[in-house]
């Protein structure tokens, strides 16, 4: 429920009290006094915050739906290996939207939902849909949103991590700016990689039953998630203030030269309105830069992702420069030794021709964040310079 639907369910229940004690004669009070926290209220408080889908796509054709576009004829619907196993919203089987990682190379693939998602009037939104994957199939597949078509907002830089060869459902929790937006758009996006025909069997992702919902409040709400450097290792605190149908957090770790991998699993506290604490001690942490997230999954199998906590181990070689996700989608994660950080740096983005595409001015920071959605998709090199030390790391923007 929503603190404005508490809010109004507490002053319709206050005002019917009201009503009944001043104003109705004694054996409407009586009849009152039973219907009123029984039926009147509740069924009120239900229609307020009553959880709905307000746009559901489940492809139902080899056309594309309207709305639906993409740049290239990779991505089409396709009635292979159909949906299933999945509630809500339902497995609807039959056609799901395919995408081909398949030769030429290089090219960035993108399907945008664009048209028929309005969310004027609408709170608390919730963007949902199966995924199913081949086991060929790798390359990083990013969501985004947007409110105007000009500036794009990163979901998730990877949903590739969370599908299978088994159909499953997953969701996420969009901001309060993603609220009161004529037309909410989406853009899924990827690069080819593989050098397989596309006539042929190359790597394939789907995505089947996409839905756009209103009122859906978060499963588990985190009061914070923390990582700190030890002596020993490296340890991670987080807290929730709230759980609903709740299973276990996935602790998962990151480093500039692999994805996310699984460390261990903790069980939630299902369901709670207490704030609740937990902590995990990574005892082997990668030398350098390591960075965190939890995978928060409910009894229904559904989960979401918290945010990235980044860290610099003390095992960090003097001067050790290290970047982090390649190839990225908005954000590069920089970390550097205390050595080296101390003294402050001046840093720059090159692209492989030399040119200058941004620069700035750290101080006294081991880790920090540059916003790259500007620049163009390619390769770049990040060059940092400080107390006549030069460093430098490549990258990729995609």
């Amino acid at each position: 429920m929503t603190k404005i639907g508490q809010d109004i369910c507490l002053l319709a229940a206050v005002s019917f009290l009201i009503v009944s004690i001043f104003v109705a004669p004694r054996r409407v009070l009586i009849i009152m006094k039973k219907i009123i926290p029984l039926v009147v209220i509740p069924l009120l408080c239900q229609q307020i915050t009553k959880s709905q889908i307000i746009y559901l796509q489940s492809f139902p054709s080899a056309d594309f739906p309207t709305g639906w576009s993409t740049n290239s004829s990779r991505v089409t619907p396709n009635n292979a290996s159909s949906s299933s196993g999945y509630n809500p919203p339902p497995a609807s089987g039959g056609y799901n939207m395919r995408m081909q990682d398949c030769e030429p190379t290089g090219d960035t693939i993108t399907l945008t939902v664009s048209g028929v998602v309005s969310t004027v009037g609408r709170a608390d939104i919730r963007v949902g849909f199966g995924v199913w994957r081949s086991t060929g199939f790798n390359r990083p597949i990013s969501l985004r949103w947007s409110a105007n078509g000009a500036t794009w907002n990163t979901i998730s830089s990877n949903i590739t991590d969370s599908a299978s060869v088994t159909w499953k459902l997953i969701y996420f929790d969009l901001p309060p700016e993603a609220e009161e937006v004529p037309n909410l758009r989406f853009r899924f996006s990827y690069v080819t990689q593989t050098n397989a025909s596309c006539t042929g069997s190359p790597p394939v992702f789907r995505i089947d039953d996409f839905a756009v919902g209103e009122n859906f409040s978060l499963p588990v709400e985190l009061l914070y998630f923390d990582a700190r450097p030890e002596d020993r290792g490296i340890r991670l605190m987080w807290a929730t203030v709230s759980e609903q149908n709740s299973a276990y957090f996935d602790v998962e770790r990151g480093g500039p030269d692999a994805g996310f991998e699984f460390l261990e699993r903790i069980a939630a506290a299902g369901n709670s309105l207490e704030i609740r604490h937990y902590e995990f001690f990574d005892a082997h942490p990668l030398p350098g830069f390591n960075a965190y997230r939890l995978r928060l999954t409910n009894a229904d199998a559904s989960f979401s992702f918290s945010p990235i906590r980044q860290v610099l181990t003390s095992a960090a070689p003097l001067g050790l420069l290290q970047v982090f996700p390649s190839p990225t989608d908005e954000v590069l994660h920089v970390a550097i030794s205390d050595d080296l950080a101390k003294f402050g740096l001046h840093w720059q983005i090159c692209d492989l021709f030399g040119r200058i595409w941004q620069h700035g001015v750290v101080a006294e920071a081991s880790a920090w964040t540059i916003s790259v959605r500007d620049l163009p998709v390619g390769h770049y090199v990040l060059r940092c310079a400080g107390n006549g030390r030069h460093m430098a790391q490549r990258f990729q923007k995609r």
